[in-house]
């Protein structure tokens, strides 16, 4: 079937909006290369990560990310020289000055966190959903300079919602990005999906209206834009509309794939409590009472950076991989050939799990990425902010949240399943749409005694 169509496919996706299972259960079948439509293949090989992805990759972004064509943004620009252009003013935006102008507001987030949490110590909390208030919190004051007070007030903002409605269709129409193009032009259909357009236009509007002495992505993006359609590189309207829909790329990214890394984070961590106790050991030396501390301590600590890898190699953010398109020549990984103009895709999911580049790869072991280097047998296999020309612009900023986050809240609080709780709906239910759809997990924290 897969030969003549991608229907198939669809069909597969409809009950359960998998895609990451459903390829990692045809590798397992048919082994590292699998045929998942008439030009198109899904790739387990850790050598093709590299090939595919990395800097000296012949490959360009696939079709894959026409699916809302003409409306582009950084993420789905497949012109490598027009994505260059574009990607150095996002690093502007992401680079070591803007990270320490974001780092204390990060901060102040992640205490806010820390505050609601110990409100409701000892009480089921759903932990999906506070991370998921705390990373769109970040997400709106670094973007557009403002907070929607998910934290302070425990409840989601509508945005949030429209969000979610908005990236619902990927989960079945993935395999098929034109059906998801025409379900969004079709006057009555794809509604989610146009509010959520919509609300991110209206963010970027009144952004530009607001003069701010604090930084912000948005600040750069919107100078750029302005610059360049005053000098004629670009028509306005062009910047325009690469400027709505960077918006709803900071929005999706910036949120939802560090809402889940937490999630399942604290997933592994309430399931061994072993180590939030070494965890809680590494950290004591580090967090100070008042849930201060040296924010490049945190980068150098082992079990800390050691956990947080396990979780992305696990479960992570982007789980099918990231489609690119071979060059018209073809090109071979390892021994194989690759037709040209060929659609392929490395999952990460699976690559994650590969007992060829992991030693006891289902087992949540931190200690493989500093004390026990043997466990990894094949460093290729872990990319999971992508790597190359196309990788993550965000990678550094979300490692500084997902380091303050566990780091405040391992060394106030111990973390168990909820009477009930096992994590199971949390693994079961959460949907592929692209980046990660978590569901619920229910956790209680107690309050560490220092």
């Amino acid at each position: 079937m897969a030969k003549v169509s991608k229907l198939w496919h669809v069909f597969k996706l409809a009950p359960r909006s998998d895609n990451f299972r459903v390829l990692d259960e045809l590798h397992t079948q048919y082994g590292d290369y699998v045929r998942t439509g008439p030009s198109e293949i899904s790739i387990s090989d850790p050598d093709a990560i590299q090939v595919l992805l990395g800097p000296g990759s012949k490959c360009t972004k696939a079709p894959w990310y026409d699916a809302n064509y003409p409306v582009i943004s950084l993420h789905t620009l497949r012109d490598k020289k027009a994505h260059d252009v574009r990607r150095r003013i996002w690093d502007r935006g992401f680079g070591a000055k803007a990270l320490r102008d974001y780092e204390d507001r990060v901060f102040q987030y992640s205490k806010d966190l820390e505050r609601q949490i110990k409100s409701r110590s000892d009480q089921v909390i759903n932990a999906t959903e506070w991370f998921h208030f705390y990373s769109f919190d970040v997400m709106a004051d670094i973007a557009f300079g403002k907070s929607f007070e998910m934290i302070q007030t425990g409840k989601p903002h509508f945005a949030f919602d429209l969000l979610r409605e908005g990236m619902r269709p990927l989960g079945v129409l993935g395999p098929v990005p034109w059906a998801f193009c025409v379900l969004t032009s079709i006057p009555g259909l794809g509604g989610g999906f146009k509010m959520f357009v919509n609300w991110c236009t209206e963010q970027v509007e009144k952004r530009k209206k607001i003069h701010r002495d604090v930084p912000d992505v948005m600040s750069w993006l919107i100078e750029s834009s302005e610059k360049r359609a005053q000098s004629g590189i670009k028509q306005a309207g062009e910047e325009q509309a690469l400027l709505h829909s960077d918006s709803r790329l900071i929005i999706v990214a910036g949120s939802d794939t560090t809402a889940s890394t937490l999630t399942y984070t604290f997933y592994l961590l309430a399931q061994n409590a072993a180590h939030q106790h070494k965890l809680r050991d590494e950290l004591a030396a580090i967090v100070e009472e008042d849930g201060s501390f040296s924010f490049k301590a945190l980068q150098n600590a082992d079990h800390l950076n050691g956990v947080i890898n396990e979780a992305l190699r696990l479960y992570p953010a982007v789980p099918s991989g990231l489609p690119r398109l071979t060059p018209p020549e073809g090109l071979t990984i390892r021994d194989t050939f690759i037709p040209g103009n060929t659609t392929v895709v490395a999952p990460f999911y699976t690559m994650g799990r590969l007992e060829s580049c992991y030693e006891n790869a289902a087992e949540f072991i931190p200690e493989r990425w500093y004390s026990k280097p043997e466990l990894v047998k094949n460093k290729k296999a872990f990319a999971p902010f992508s790597t190359g020309p196309f990788s993550c612009v965000g990678k550094q900023l979300a490692l500084m949240e997902l380091r303050m986050v566990v780091a405040l809240l391992v060394s106030k609080f111990s973390v168990q399943f909820a009477p009930g709780e096992d994590g199971k709906r949390l693994l079961d239910n959460s949907k592929d749409f692209f980046t990660i759809s978590i569901a619920e997990l229910n956790l209680v924290f107690s309050p560490m005694e220092r």
